[in-house]
């Protein structure tokens, strides 16, 4: 039996019939309905109906549905960005209050395949911040692992302000530093370089070509907009 399209995209606004049709297919059908339903189906909903949809998924079955979800979340995200120049075009994509109320049932596995989604796509050291917060990641030093994946002007950025509280540990900062040289790109580099100096991480050995001078760090750490012409 194929999937009929038509009755999927019907059901989409009402999740408590949804969730039985979809736990009625078999496995393959399972797959394509999956498919469709990240593939487009999700795109233009209004961001209210999204969410309340990601929610009644999410408590159902997470293992089953989240792939699909944020497959489709990042997709709303990167058609959201292509209309909306605003920094902060992160309040048209995400509800927070569901977001906020779902986080009480993640496990590290959900939250980390949220922010790995998300993430890339900020825009702001604000948007990065919140995001943390919506997810109940509230101290710095949880950030870290996180923000090592990413390359985003916005997550290196918190990444600096993240060391920041952290270091009294110096190994730390050190493997950090390491992490991000073996990233190899020059981003990740220049990254290193400024943590390097900031800390005076003389341990840390390299050829680094970025130079910078005592009053210039303190700039790079406190304003963004400075960080990225050095980043």
């Amino acid at each position: 039996m194929l999937v009929d399209r038509r009755r999927l995209r019907e059901l989409i606004s009402e999740p408590d019939t949804l969730v039985p049709y979809l736990n009625g297919l078999t496995n393959s059908q399972f797959r394509v309905a999956s498919q469709m339903l990240a593939g487009g189906m999700l795109d233009d909903m209004p961001s209210k109906v999204f969410w309340q949809l990601f929610s009644r998924l999410f408590i159902a079955d997470r293992k089953a549905y989240l792939g699909t979800l944020l497959k489709a979340l990042a997709t709303r995200i990167e058609n959201q960005k292509a209309i909306d120049a605003d920094e902060n075009f992160l309040n048209h994509v995400v509800d927070d209050e569901i977001l906020s109320v779902l986080s009480d049932e993640m496990t590290d596995v959900d939250r980390k395949k949220i922010l790995l989604t998300i993430l890339p796509t900020l825009r702001s050291p604000e948007d990065v911040n919140h995001i943390f917060n919506l997810l109940h990641l509230r101290e710095a030093s949880q950030w870290i692992p996180y923000l090592l994946q990413m390359q985003n002007p916005a997550s290196a950025f918190m990444l600096l302000k993240a060391l920041r509280y952290v270091e009294h540990d110096r190994s730390l900062l050190i493997r950090t530093c390491h992490f991000l040289m073996k990233k190899g790109d020059g981003h990740s580099f220049n990254l290193a370089s400024i943590i390097r100096l900031s800390f005076a991480l003389d341990e840390v050995r390299g050829i680094f070509s970025l130079v910078l001078q005592p009053y210039q760090l303190a700039r790079i750490e406190q304003n963004f907009e400075v960080f990225v012409q050095y980043y």
